[in-house]
């Protein structure tokens, strides 16, 4: 869908743990604005969506868990599962709707915007506007 991009998330891991980097000034993905960082947990089956944004772009990328990712332009409407079975970052321009449901356990959640967040720049519709994508078919 246009207005919708990719970033493939290379993991390192040793005996210690796991590292990978989320959105670097020199990721060609990067629109090169700033605005802020937010980290969201989100509870088991819980659906946060839809809403969309006038201005402000987001990248998003699940830290930890699995959730599954919608997003619609209002005639088309895509979901994609992202965090441990699919380490990408997601990143949708303004004027797309959006939301995301965790599966299974609990998911952490890094938003990085290339705006502060504005409420008067986001509108939000019932998670069941674009059809049943959320639905436990998906888990």
């Amino acid at each position: 869908m246009d207005g919708v991009e990719f970033k493939q998330l290379k993991i390192h891991s040793d005996d210690r743990g796991d590292l990978f980097e989320g959105l670097r000034e020199d990721d060609p993905i990067f629109g090169g604005k700033f605005g802020q960082v937010l980290i969201s947990v989100i509870k088991p089956g819980v659906v946060k969506g839809w809403h969309m944004h006038k201005k402000q772009t987001d990248y998003t990328l699940c830290a930890k868990g699995n959730i599954l990712y919608g997003v619609s332009d209002g005639k088309k409407t895509e979901t994609f599962v992202i965090g441990d079975k699919n380490p990408v970052m997601v990143k949708v321009t303004p004027g797309l709707w959006h939301g995301y449901k965790a599966l299974g356990g609990e998911a952490i959640l890094v938003h990085v915007m290339d705006t502060t967040y504005d409420p008067e720049d986001t509108e939000k519709t019932d998670p069941n506007s674009f059809g049943d994508v959320w639905s436990s078919k998906n888990e």
